[in-house]
């Protein structure tokens, strides 16, 4: 009897300091980014984050609502967007296209200015387009962004450049993001590497656009095949800021990155929170509507990707946000304590172990 329980302890001892510590008790990766959100595309359940209710400037992230308002707002992406003198009045140091006020283009080809190249006088001009103002299309951004529980997100422009007042959150972004991916359009256009955009006055050949995320340009050392999609930004105040769309054996996952010094680690931290939160993906239990499937049925809606879309939950409130202009630190003090927790554990049940297996010696020997 006395040997049946050496054993038994020994094996229960065993377990503990075998056995793989589950998922939110694993140390957190490690990146740069001062706010982050790894949110389940299909659930909208966060996975993983740091300060994601923290206020910063977005950057040209703005655009991903400019982008959405635009496809709920128009139904024919062949009509024409016509180049204002108030549209193509940018600071010297905005990003654009070098268009002049009387350039035209489509609705299907400012999209793709706007998400690529991130062109600033495109965003304006789309927003008089679908609004008649860019005031009126400011409105729309913010009304639109608090029904989808953006909060903590507040527009003063269409294209993300500096102005009074203009903040988000890493969570507020992601939901957005969560929005925007469920048009199939939208989905088209942020995974086009490279577009070809038709002539205008100071390029009457036309020209090829590269989009500035190198997560989706084949070719690149950063290009990702699991990746769909996203937007960069960067201003000084705001620094890099990326949100991404990505797609594993039919789950769909988002993952945005405030505040980051380099865009190069901008695009490291996203493929290393990719990596974290589809393993922490693989472990959540998805509701039978969210299933990835062939067809969709009901109020889901299917995109490129195969992916299933729940109806997006809104009016849900996100917490108070912390705001600081110091750069936040990038980990979670309560996972953290959780591993730390469990270390402690699995090393008594290894001290327990050893004195199992002592034990067992000595019964053997007797």
């Amino acid at each position: 009897m006395k040997l049946l329980r050496a054993v038994a302890t020994f094996s229960l001892a065993a377990w503990f300091v075998f056995a793989p510590l589950p998922s939110y008790a694993r140390r957190p990766p490690e990146y740069i980014a001062g706010a982050v959100s790894v949110m389940c595309a299909a659930t909208g359940l966060v996975l993983y984050e740091a300060n994601q209710h923290r206020l910063h400037y977005p950057a040209s992230i703005v655009k991903v609502m400019t982008a959405l308002i635009v496809l709920e707002n128009t139904t024919d992406l062949n009509e024409i967007v016509t180049l204002s003198e108030r549209a193509v009045a940018l600071p010297w140091y905005a990003a654009n296209m070098g268009l002049l006020e009387g350039d035209a283009m489509t609705l299907w080809e400012a999209l793709h200015g706007i998400m690529l190249p991130s062109a600033n006088e495109v965003a304006n001009a789309l927003a008089e387009h679908v609004a008649g103002s860019v005031e009126d299309f400011i409105e729309k951004m913010n009304r639109r962004a608090h029904e989808l529980g953006a909060v903590n997100t507040y527009f003063v422009n269409a294209c993300g450049l500096p102005g009074e007042g203009q903040h988000t959150t890493a969570y507020d972004v992601s939901l957005i993001m969560r929005q925007a991916v469920t048009h199939p359009v939208f989905l088209q256009v942020i995974s086009t590497a490279f577009f070809d955009f038709p002539p205008s006055q100071r390029h009457p050949q036309g020209r090829t656009l590269r989009n500035t995320n190198r997560l989706v340009r084949y070719g690149d050392d950063l290009h990702t095949e699991w990746v769909v999609g996203g937007k960069t930004g960067w201003i000084r105040a705001a620094r890099n800021t990326l949100t991404t769309y990505s797609v594993q054996d039919g789950r769909g996952l988002i993952v945005t990155v405030l505040y980051t010094e380099y865009r190069e680690a901008t695009f490291a931290d996203t493929i290393t929170l990719l990596s974290h939160g589809f393993a922490l993906l693989a472990e959540v239990p998805l509701p039978a509507a969210a299933q990835p499937r062939e067809e969709s049925t009901g109020n889901s809606t299917q995109n490129s990707s195969g992916v299933i879309f729940l109806p997006v939950t809104e009016g849900v409130p996100a917490p108070n946000p912390e705001n600081t202009a110091d750069p936040p630190v990038p980990s979670s003090p309560w996972e953290a304590l959780r591993f730390f927790t469990l270390t402690l554990l699995k090393i008594f049940a290894g001290a327990a172990a050893l004195a199992g297996t002592g034990i067992l010696v000595l019964l053997w020997k007797k």
